[in-house]
């Protein structure tokens, strides 16, 4: 299973790329904030016992070098990377609001997370 998105902003605001519906393994916009952005994931889904699943997945996202075109460049003020690499390894269970995911991730600068989310990932 894989997934990807992109987004252009507009002229005015910016979009940002980081955390649990993103790039797993950092916090929430803390990959890059820009007015273009790509995320890429990909998922292993495991059959567990019914109504669990394990997951294993890895994603990439990039600000495509678009952080100081927002006004004021709040990516570079915040010292933003403008990209990055997750990885990690969940469980999901299957309830009636949805998916339940419960994913423990790594990502490229070292730092490590739970993200806790409804719904699928992407």
């Amino acid at each position: 299973m894989h997934g990807e998105q992109a987004r252009n902003s507009g002229w005015r605001g910016g979009a940002s790329a980081g955390g649990t519906n993103s790039v797993r393994g950092y916090e929430e916009g803390a990959v890059g904030s820009g007015r273009n952005y790509v995320v890429v994931s990909s998922e292993l889904h495991i059959p567990l016992v019914s109504p669990l699943e394990g997951a294993l997945f890895a994603d990439y996202g990039s600000d495509l070098d678009s952080g100081s075109s927002v006004l004021g460049d709040p990516a570079g003020a915040r010292g933003k990377p403008g990209n990055g690499f997750g990885y990690g390894a969940g469980v999901r269970l299957d309830s009636p609001v949805g998916p339940l995911r419960l994913e423990y991730a790594f990502n490229d600068k070292g730092a490590r997370r739970f993200h806790f989310g409804i719904g699928k990932s992407f």
